[in-house]
Order: C-alpha cells, then sequence, then structure tokens
C-alpha cells in the first residue's frame, strides 16, 4: 500500500510540474522592475508581464489612462491613437497607429478598452483587445493586427506609491520574423514604464 501511495504521489508530483510550466517564466528582475515571459498556446510569439512600484498619484495615473487618445506621448511604439467610437465613460474602440522600424512597415489595430475604477479600494484596472472594425478605404487591412490584448493592474499604496503589473501580447503578423518580436516584448515594456514615469511627473 505504501508503494502505491508512493507511486501516485510521484505521479502527482510531475503533473504539477507539468502545470507550472505552463505559468511564467522570470525573464528579468532589476530594481525598478521584473519581468516574465509566457508561452501562449499555438502561437510563435511569447506573452509578456511587467511588474513595478512606482511613485505617482493615483487620480493622476487614472487621468492618464483614460486620456487614451494622448497615449503616444508616452507608451512605446505607439504613433498615435483615435477614437472610433464611445460606448460609455469606461468602454470605447479606438484605432492605434504603431510606428515599427525600418524595413517593416507600421501597423494599425482596432482595440476595445475597458476601465474599471475603484477610488475607494484604490483600483484601477484596464483591459483592451483587438475590435473588428469598419475602417476607411484608405487604411490597408494587410497591415492590421488582430492578435492583439493587454492589461493593466494598478494598486493605490499607502506611501504614495503605486504597484503597477502590466501585461500584454502582440502578433504584428506580415514579414516580421517571430524572434524579432519576441526580441522587442522585453525592452518594449521597459521604455513604456519609462514613459509612463515622465508623464506622471510632468502630469497637471
Amino acid at each position: 500500500m505504501r508503494n502505491v501511495l508512493l507511486s501516485i504521489l510521484i505521479i502527482l508530483g510531475l503533473n504539477l510540474v507539468g502545470l507550472t510550466q505552463t505559468n511564467w517564466t522570470l525573464h528579468k528582475k532589476e530594481a525598478a522592475y521584473t519581468i516574465w515571459l509566457k508561452d501562449v498556446p499555438n502561437e510563435k510569439i511569447k506573452q509578456f508581464k511587467l511588474e513595478a512600484i512606482i511613485k505617482g498619484n493615483f487620480e493622476d495615473i487614472h487621468n492618464i489612462m483614460k486620456d487614451v487618445e494622448k497615449m503616444h506621448l508616452w507608451y512605446d511604439k505607439v504613433k498615435n491613437v483615435k477614437l472610433l467610437k464611445k460606448i460609455n465613460e469606461n468602454e470605447a474602440i479606438y484605432l492605434l497607429a504603431y510606428d515599427l522600424p525600418f524595413p517593416f512597415e507600421d501597423r494599425i489595430a482596432t482595440i476595445k478598452g475597458i476601465m474599471n475604477y475603484n477610488p475607494k479600494l484604490g483600483t484601477l484596472t484596464v483591459n483592451t483587445a483587438y475590435f473588428p472594425y469598419t475602417l476607411s478605404k484608405d487604411k490597408n487591412a494587410s497591415l492590421l493586427i488582430k492578435k492583439i490584448s493587454s492589461s493593466w493592474e494598478i494598486k493605490k499604496l499607502s506611501d504614495g506609491q503605486l504597484n503597477i503589473v502590466h501585461s500584454g501580447y502582440m502578433d504584428p503578423g506580415g514579414n516580421i520574423p517571430s524572434w524579432v518580436v519576441n526580441e522587442s516584448i522585453t525592452s518594449g515594456p521597459v521604455e513604456t514604464l519609462k514613459g509612463l514615469k515622465k508623464r506622471l511627473l510632468a502630469y497637471k
């Protein structure tokens, strides 16, 4: 009986190891941030998650996140943002244009963003994902990103700081090799964090 129980425990242990391998893998840990990566089923592009604690006013970061059309001022590779449809105060559809490095063509994406803001709890979440939307004929459909999503989880801390967790996934498609994209997903979030910090410092 003891051998049988031991065998069961070993099997369960192996299964648990298999499950943990599908979770986030630590990529880089710095004083200012931590980055994890994760495989996406049936995809060559990885998903990222960045966590950091930064100084900032909770109301200010709420206003920054709400002002989506100025996201190009701080979010890495975003060239401009245009409101396509406002659904309500916390939900809208936007057209994002991405400035990609030569020799790759720039990309666009139509996304729906949903914000949940709770000032009493000091929490703010923003979730975005591709949303099909009819565009004008001058927009090149071949440059439209359809595999894109992101999330922000922001929590107000008691010492005038903010806990930031930002995760995302984007496959720009086209002629961009997957290894190029996977290299950029570890540098892009860091540049975005730097931009957000500067935006918070300058925000009025």
